[in-house]
Parts: C-alpha cells; sequence; structure tokens
C-alpha cells in the first residue's frame, strides 16, 4: 500500500484499496492513485474506504473512467449516511457498486466475489476503521 497525506491505496491481493483520510484528498495524491490503478493490469474489484468524505464529483467521474477502462465491480465500505447518493451516482455511471458498513467486511468480500483476502484485508484496514 502506497501511504499518502490524505489517502493510502494499492492492491490487497487482487482488490485494489483506496481509503481516503480525513474531509478532503489532495487532488496530486488523488491523480496519483489514479494513475497508478489505471495501470494495474486485470483490475476487476476496488475497494473505497472515504473516511470522514466521500469522493467529490469530480473523483466520482474519475472512478467511473476507471471503471471504463476495467468493467470495475466496486464496493463502499463507510458508516456515513451519504454513501447511498455516492453509490447511485457510481451507478448512474454503468459501474456495478454497493455500499457496506464498516462492520459488514464479510458482505463486502461477498460482493467483490473475493473472501479469501479476509485475513490480509482485515490486517490493512485496522488502522483505518
Amino acid at each position: 500500500m502506497e501511504d499518502r497525506e490524505t489517502l493510502a491505496y494499492g492492491p490487497v491481493g487482487d482488490v485494489f484499496v483506496i481509503i481516503l483520510r480525513g474531509d478532503q484528498t489532495h487532488e496530486p495524491e488523488w491523480r496519483a492513485c489514479m494513475l497508478e490503478a489505471m495501470r494495474t493490469k486485470g483490475l476487476s474489484r476496488v475497494l473505497l474506504v472515504p473516511g470522514d468524505a466521500l469522493p467529490d464529483v469530480g473523483q466520482r467521474h474519475d472512478l467511473v473512467e476507471l471503471h471504463e477502462k476495467h468493467a470495475l465491480r466496486l464496493a463502499v465500505l463507510s458508516d456515513l449516511t451519504a454513501t447511498d447518493r455516492v453509490v447511485t451516482a457510481l451507478r448512474w455511471g454503468g459501474m456495478e457498486a454497493e455500499g457496506f458498513g464498516t462492520d459488514d467486511l464479510d458482505g463486502m468480500l461477498a460482493f467483490l466475489d473475493r473472501p479469501y483476502v479476509r485475513a490480509r484485508m482485515s490486517s490493512v484496514l485496522g488502522p483505518y476503521l
């Protein structure tokens, strides 16, 4: 995982994880994250953990563009009340997306069809949840 000031990102098994920290993501860090995701061969699963701030309109657009390149399934792991609106916006962009509470790691991994990365995912997410 690449650990930056306002986000962390990288593969956990074959799931690309994006963890937003705080209430705002620095644009250069977001761009670096999207560039790495775009370059990841065989990318098909993304986990977005928004922390205190959900992705803004531009970031949601970037995620839809990422989907257009890789045909993604994206899970959002968050207890924020606005999560459903973000998931709906991503679906409107043609993405298969679903929101899960931070206590539903098993449901999220079932949606991503990646239950075998549970131990590693739990270890990676622990400090951020």
